[in-house]
């Protein structure tokens, strides 16, 4: 394992946080990314680094979205009905989940830590 040393961490840090303060400018600016670079003297290929970079952090860390699935709409004609659920966890009045007999361990351990984290 690598650690980095707090300059290095700090450096880091304060790197982030200016790239974060000139994506928040250039989406506050009207400004097409060239112009507001010129007009910062920033280098464009670099702000379009940072721009897709904390676009993709916000994505991934701060939106997880629960889509209900209609179940029975997947089984087709020739399919058999899901058996009942072995066991059932209710977590909210929105939230039930029904474990069958043969589920997967992996898949349900998954699951759960997605529902904590969110």
């Amino acid at each position: 394992m690598t650690t980095s040393s707090p300059t290095r961490q700090n450096q880091s840090n304060n790197t982030l946080r200016h790239w974060k303060v000139h994506v928040g400018a250039l989406k506050q600016s009207g400004l097409n990314r060239a112009e507001y670079c010129r007009q910062h003297k920033l280098s464009y290929h670099t702000l379009t680094y940072w721009q897709r970079k904390l676009s993709r952090t916000q994505t991934t860390s701060n939106e997880t979205t629960l889509v209900p699935v209609p179940f029975k709409a997947i089984f087709n004609q020739h399919s058999v009905e899901p058996a009942r659920a072995a066991l059932k966890i209710i977590l909210s009045d929105k939230i039930a989940i029904e474990v069958g007999e043969n589920f997967s361990s992996a898949t349900l351990v998954r699951l759960l830590a997605t529902l904590e984290h969110r």
